[in-house]
């Protein structure tokens, strides 16, 4: 039986790189922990269809285990996230499959707007670090009309974040929220790794945001990636919610984290809202969540980076936020229709712009399928959804 020759340091790079143990993964192959222990120590060497099967369940390609040294894992954006102010050094598989995947979403769309020849955006880049946290916050309330108005036409979270999606995207920029890799539901996001990212395109920019997350938690992330746009920061983002905005390490973390405080729940308001003296802290924050249609942790936040409360109130309210997050469960990111799903993952824009090249001719089907994480069969469905008229496959 012909062995793969395979790299040690390479098996054992891509087991640890997928955060799987030995013993997991001996389960997913059907053989022993011994038997991966020995590959990776170089003391037997796997056979061809072992590596293959090794290789896929670790989202590698096979040729990887043949290098010499681990190939660079470098992301093609910044990269802001932290732990515990420590940042995350090594992206998972998911990740990066997903970042790939938007990338190429991306730069399609960004073509298609250069044959039309459309004008840059003029909001991306408007600001820096260095400008007033208040006047970029105003900008992006003042572009969207993020006001009370739109609070008290929302019934819920869901159509808070739903509304300022759509006012998002009416303003040219894409925005793709999704819990998995491209379609397949077998590969769920993880909200420990990141919450979202921003590619700051003057033409095309976008913002991705992870659906795994809880409903209010995504309308921060939203706005926190909207200040990326504003300061033309691209990045991949996982605010720390332990920290005061003041706090955060990395100054485009620290002013994207205060402006998009600022902007969901603008603190001259803020403050006439909030009761001290014998009000309870819990009415509050119940009271203001509602109010601003965001979570109890952008509330608590806001009366600690603005000194309405003491550290240890703080924390006590923390966990208990933090506690009754976990106890819940997000629900996914559009109720479970087919067709809300594929815009919520691949952008209503980008899905129209594709649809409409192929109705063209100025896309392929298979193309088309392939950027939108579908069969080619389905584009005719989502047509029909878009534009009430089904394409022609023949």
């Amino acid at each position: 039986m012909s062995r793969a020759h395979v790299t040690p340091q390479l098996m054992v790079w891509a087991r640890r790189r997928s955060g799987l143990s030995a013993d997991e993964l001996a389960r997913k192959l059907s053989v022993s922990p011994d038997a991966i222990l020995d590959w990776e120590a170089g003391e037997r060497q796997p056979t061809f269809r072992q590596g293959q099967r090794f290789a896929h369940a670790l989202r590698v390609p096979f040729g990887y285990l043949f290098l010499q040294a681990v190939p660079g894992q470098d992301l093609p954006i910044p990269d802001f996230r932290t732990v515990a102010n420590q940042s995350l050094k090594q992206p998972s598989p998911d990740f990066l499959d997903l970042l790939n995947d938007v990338l190429t979403k991306q730069q399609w769309f960004r073509e298609h707007l250069e044959t039309e020849d459309a004008e840059p955006l003029p909001f991306v880049g408007r600001y820096s670090v260095d400008d007033s946290i208040e006047d970029i916050a105003s900008d992006i309330s003042n572009t969207l009309e993020i006001d009370d108005e739109l609070r008290r036409g929302s019934t819920s979270s869901e159509d808070f974040l739903r509304e300022l999606a759509r006012r998002t995207e009416d303003l040219g920029i894409l925005v793709l929220r999704s819990g998995v890799v491209g379609s397949n539901n077998s590969r769920p996001l993880d909200v420990e790794e990141f919450r979202g990212f921003a590619i700051g395109d003057k033409l095309a920019p976008l913002i991705f945001i992870n659906g795994k997350d809880f409903r209010a938690a995504q309308i921060f992330t939203l706005a926190h990636e909207l200040t990326h746009l504003w300061i033309g920061e691209s990045g991949v983002s996982n605010p720390d919610y332990t920290l005061r905005s003041s706090d955060q390490e990395g100054l485009v973390e620290r002013v994207s984290n205060r402006v998009a405080a600022e902007t969901l729940v603008p603190s001259d308001d803020f403050v006439t809202r909030w009761q001290n003296g014998s009000t309870p802290i819990e009415t509050n924050l119940r009271s203001l969540t509602s109010h601003y249609r965001v979570s109890g942790i952008v509330i608590l936040r806001q009366a600690y980076d603005l000194e309405l409360i003491p550290p240890e109130d703080y924390w006590v309210q923390y966990d208990r936020i933090v506690s009754r997050m976990r106890d819940a469960t997000p629900t996914g990111e559009s109720g479970g229709n087919f067709y809300l799903t594929l815009l919520a993952r691949n952008s209503n824009t980008l899905v129209r712009a594709v649809i409409s090249s192929v109705a063209e001719g100025n896309l392929l089907f298979n193309e088309a399928a392939s950027l939108l994480n579908v069969r080619v069969s389905t584009l005719r469905g989502i047509s029909e959804h878009l534009f009430g008229s089904r394409l022609s496959l023949a």
